[in-house]
């Protein structure tokens, strides 16, 4: 015969077990940082603004560093701009040294890859 005062440890190490299930097969999700031009992948955050995605849109937008708000626009120097010389081509331009480009620079190759701790 058990005990009452060991039956209530055993229901309340039961409903204590119940409760933390979940938290035994729940993964973190963590976040690092892939350039698709020059395949590099960090988990430190890089130096230039790194574009979020819409949930909604899928749009990408960024959250500029000088004033934390969120923006549309690349707040580096770095503007795509399109030729309608060519057909609407875009084309990269920089506002600050005045350089365009055809090429992507690779301040604005930058994404944000999630991925679970389990799948690491």
């Amino acid at each position: 015969e058990i005990r009452p005062a060991m039956k209530l440890r055993l229901l309340l190490l039961a409903v204590l077990a119940l409760a933390l299930a979940p938290l035994a097969v729940l993964a973190i999700e963590r976040e690092y940082y892939w350039n698709d031009i020059t395949n590099v992948t960090t988990w430190d955050l890089p130096k230039v603004p790194v574009p979020f995605r819409d949930e909604k849109s899928g749009k990408k937008y960024y959250v500029d560093p000088k004033t934390g708000e969120s923006t549309w626009d690349y707040p580096g120097p770095w503007k795509t701009m399109k030729s309608e010389e060519h057909g609407d081509r875009e084309y990269y331009h920089n506002i600050e040294t005045k350089e365009s480009t055809w090429e992507k620079p690779e301040d604005l190759a930058w994404h944000r890859v999630k991925v679970q701790d389990d799948e690491l």
